[in-house]
C-alpha cells in the first residue's frame, strides 16, 4: 500500500462522508474555505505519519499506529481539515471556528480532546471503540438516499398526512391515491384526484404529471413524490 495521502471523501464510509458534505456546507454558508484532506489511511500511511517527531524530521501529528490500526481513519471513519489558504492551512482561529461547527453537527473533533489535540481532525465513530473494530464489529450499513425518505415519511406523519410509517416502508400502490387526497388536503385545502395532481404540478412538486394522471407511477415515483412533499413543507 501506498505512503502517499488520500484526499479522496468516497473512501469514507457512507455516514461519514455524509457528515464530511455537510460540514463544508456549514463551512461555506459561515465563509470559511475548508479543504478536507486525510480520509482514508492505509496502515503504511499511518506508520509513515507516527515516525514524525520520533524517527522522521518535524513534530509529533498522531499517536496512532497503522500497524496496529489504532487510528480512525484507518477504518475510514475519520477525515482532517484544512482552511484552503496556502501558508494558513492550521490557523488556530479558522480550525477553532470549524470544529464548533463540526460538533454541531454531530461530529467528535479532536481539538475538543482533553488530552492529546488534533484540531484538523474529525471522526465518526458510532459508538465503536478500535477495540471494537479490530474485534471484528463493524458499523452499521448505511444508505443516505434511504435516510432522507426515512426523515420524510416522518415528516409526514408529523404532518398528519401519513397515519403509519410502517405502511410506507415498502409501499403498496393501492394506497397513493388516499395518499395523494391527503397531501391536498394539507397543502391546497382540495382532495380531488386531479385537482391534487394539477395543484402539485403548479407548485412544481410533480415534473412528470402523466404518469400520476394515468396511474402509472413507481415505488420510486412515490418514495421521490414523499420526499418533494416534505421538502415542500418545510
Amino acid at each position: 500500500m501506498s505512503i502517499e495521502r488520500c484526499d479522496d471523501i468516497n473512501q469514507l464510509h457512507p455516514k461519514v462522508k455524509e457528515l464530511a458534505e455537510k460540514l463544508l456546507q456549514e463551512a461555506k454558508k459561515q465563509g470559511l474555505n475548508v479543504k478536507i484532506i486525510d480520509t482514508y489511511r492505509s496502515p503504511e500511511r499511518q506508520d509513515y505519519l507516527y515516525a514524525q517527531g520520533r524517527t522522521r524530521p518535524g513534530k509529533i501529528v498522531t499517536n496512532a499506529t497503522g500497524r496496529d490500526m489504532t487510528s480512525y481513519h484507518n477504518w475510514r471513519l475519520a477525515f482532517d481539515c484544512i482552511q484552503n489558504k496556502k501558508g494558513a492551512e492550521y490557523d488556530s482561529a479558522f480550525l477553532n471556528k470549524l470544529g464548533n461547527i463540526g460538533q454541531s453537527i454531530g461530529l467528535e473533533w479532536g481539538g475538543g480532546w482533553s488530552g492529546f489535540k488534533d484540531a484538523p481532525h474529525f471522526q465518526y465513530t458510532f459508538g465503536l471503540s478500535i477495540k471494537d473494530l479490530k474485534s471484528g464489529k463493524k458499523p452499521p450499513e448505511y444508505n443516505p438516499k434511504d435516510t432522507v425518505y426515512e426523515k420524510a415519511v416522518q415528516n409526514l406523519v408529523l404532518e398528519g398526512i401519513i397515519g403509519s410509517p410502517a405502511a410506507w416502508t415498502s409501499i403498496n400502490l393501492k394506497n397513493v391515491p388516499a395518499l395523494i387526497s391527503k397531501i391536498g388536503v394539507r397543502l391546497f385545502d382540495v382532495s380531488t384526484y386531479d385537482t391534487v395532481i394539477a395543484k402539485m404540478v403548479e407548485a412544481k412538486i410533480i415534473n412528470s404529471p402523466s404518469i400520476w394522471r394515468d396511474k402509472k407511477y413507481t415505488e420510486q415515483n412515490v418514495r421521490d413524490l414523499i420526499v418533494k412533499v416534505s421538502g415542500y413543507l418545510g
